[in-house]
């Protein structure tokens, strides 16, 4: 089971934004878990690329210094915590793309540790 959670930090404070809708694309990255290495690789690459395509949807609705976490845990079917980790990204600029880079970097931490068992 993978748990994603996203907050959205507004450059001048604020909270929680538009990411909601990446939140299940997060989610599918789930059936990777019980695949095999090269089919993880392609499940997650797929998901990787679904989000690529829904962060440039949201991406113009970036300012400058707004920030981006997303933390992740995943937990195996015998309730074992396997992977956390959290990633973060910071906009240099209006319409920067700060989700792609951090949904790249969660999918490869999953792929990986799927290939390490």
């Amino acid at each position: 089971m993978i748990y994603a959670n996203i907050s959205h930090k507004k450059g001048g404070g604020g909270g929680f934004g538009m990411f909601k809708s990446i939140a299940p694309v997060l989610s599918s990255i789930a059936p990777v878990a019980g695949m095999g290495g090269s089919v993880a690789g392609a499940v997650a690459g797929s998901v990787a690329s679904t989000a690529i395509y829904t962060a440039a949807d949201v991406s113009g609705n970036i300012k400058q210094k707004d920030e981006l976490t997303l933390d992740i845990k995943v937990i195996s079917s015998s309730g074992a915590v396997t992977l956390t980790n959290q990633y973060k990204a910071k906009a240099k600029s209006g319409g920067e793309d700060i989700i792609s880079p951090i949904v790249e970097q969660a999918a490869q931490a999953i792929v990986d540790m799927v290939e390490k068992k």
